[in-house]
Order: C-alpha cells, then sequence, then structure tokens
C-alpha cells in the first residue's frame, strides 16, 4: 500500500468546519519526517477566523513481515493540534513561518492536554511565533547590513553573518 506523507481536509459538523491533517508516519528509522503542517498565519486564520477545529491524523506504518511490499499498519492515533504539548511546536523560516511538529503524535500521546482551552494554546503559540518573528526579523536585518557592506566595499567580498 502507498500512502501519502500528508493530506489535509475538512469536513463541517454541525456548522463547525473541523479540519484534518493527515500524515502518514514511515516507522523505518532511516525514513525522513518532516513533520510539516501549514504557514502560522494560515493555521491562526483557520482557528480565529473560521472558527475552526484542527485536528492530526497520524497513521503509523512499518515494512510488512512479507517481502511484498507491503505496509503493516501499527498504530493510529488522532488528537486536536490545539492540545498537543506545548514543547511539540516549532515554527520555521519557510515562506511566511511554517508550524512544524518536533515528535509524532504517537511520541506525545500521553502528553496531550485533552482539556485545555483554546485561549491557553493562543498563549503559548502567538509567544512562539513572536519570538520566530523576531529572530527572523534580526536574521534579515543582518542579511540586508551585509548586502549593503558588499555594495559599499565594491562588489569585491561577500560574507552572511551569524
Amino acid at each position: 500500500m502507498r500512502l501519502p506523507r500528508t493530506s489535509q481536509s475538512s469536513f463541517k459538523i454541525e456548522e463547525r468546519i473541523v479540519g484534518i491533517d493527515v500524515k502518514t508516519k514511515d516507522l523505518v528509522t532511516t525514513k525522513y519526517s518532516d513533520g510539516g503542517i501549514c504557514a502560522v498565519g494560515n493555521l491562526l486564520k483557520f482557528l480565529a477566523n473560521d472558527r475552526g477545529q484542527f485536528i492530526i491524523a497520524e497513521f503509523g506504518h512499518n515494512e510488512s513481515s512479507a517481502d511484498s511490499g507491503a505496509r503493516d499498519l501499527e498504530y493510529i492515533r488522532v488528537a486536536p493540534f490545539t492540545n498537543l504539548p506545548t514543547n511539540a511546536y516549532r515554527i520555521e523560516n519557510l515562506g511566511t513561518g511554517q508550524v512544524r511538529l518536533n515528535d509524532t503524535v504517537n511520541q506525545i500521546w500521553e502528553e496531550i492536554e485533552w482539556d485545555r482551552d483554546i485561549h491557553r494554546f493562543y498563549d503559548f503559540f502567538t509567544d512562539l511565533a513572536i519570538q520566530h518573528y523576531q529572530r527572523v526579523g534580526r536574521d534579515a536585518q543582518r542579511r540586508l547590513e551585509a548586502i549593503q557592506a558588499f555594495r559599499q566595499g565594491g562588489y569585491a567580498h561577500f560574507q552572511f553573518t551569524r
């Protein structure tokens, strides 16, 4: 069976939009899985403006014991995205900021805060986003200054500094 790494879809329950990110996790340790979710702005617009509920459905699979190339389903975990432990999230600078997960849902299953209020999620998530964009801003300013110095130095030597 061939499984996509991730796909997103949505449906409505009683006029509330529910977004679902279906993740497949290859449990072979040599395989890469990045935990990518979506852009920060898209997530916040969906949760706040659309009053959406966002869930993660994760399917862990392994190589089948038979030599057929098939996969054995090892687990299925489904959880509200906003209830994952606070250390599960990170933001990387891909475009406008990409929300990523540090671990699989299966790895953090026992740490999920099932009764977390959405405002508690917003409290720590917006802190994370602010810290990310402050860092990105500082990095961009340093890059700008490096390009200006390159120009002012007659294009003789270019270097981004950290």
